[in-house]
């Protein structure tokens, strides 16, 4: 293992070790986050931590993601893939995976706050 995937691996467990003391959970549809709050999420095959810095551009937000573990494998078969986006004060970045879920990061007005909602997207066709 490289240097640079050890400290991927490292940044990563440390978050999810946040995120499970902070009391959210993957059912939740709608969290709030503070800055530095880890948050965890299931966004269909994925599983996401993630956290957020303000600053004078808006919520600078960092999110870890990796597959979700199997019950006959709970060891991922990839690596952590890791994202930093800057959303503006007042803004939302939206997020989607590719099974129709999807995580809308909201940041609040002075970057005090993220709220994170849960989305599940399903198809519709208009009858005809």
């Amino acid at each position: 293992m490289t240097t640079g995937n050890r400290i991927v691996a490292a940044a990563f467990g440390g978050a999810l070790c946040l995120a499970a003391s902070s009391g959210l959970s993957a059912a939740d549809s709608t969290s709030t986050m503070k800055p530095l709050m880890a948050a965890s999420f299931d966004a269909g095959s994925k599983h996401v931590v993630s956290y957020f810095v303000g600053g004078e551009n808006g919520c600078r937000l960092t999110m870890m993601v990796i597959d979700s573990a199997l019950e006959e494998d709970p060891t991922p078969a990839t690596q952590a893939t890791r994202l930093v986006v800057t959303v503006t004060d007042g803004k939302s970045a939206f997020f989607d995976s590719a099974v129709g879920t999807s995580l809308r990061f909201n940041c609040a007005a002075g970057a005090q706050t993220m709220r994170v909602d849960k989305i599940n997207r399903v198809a519709h066709a208009p009858a005809e």
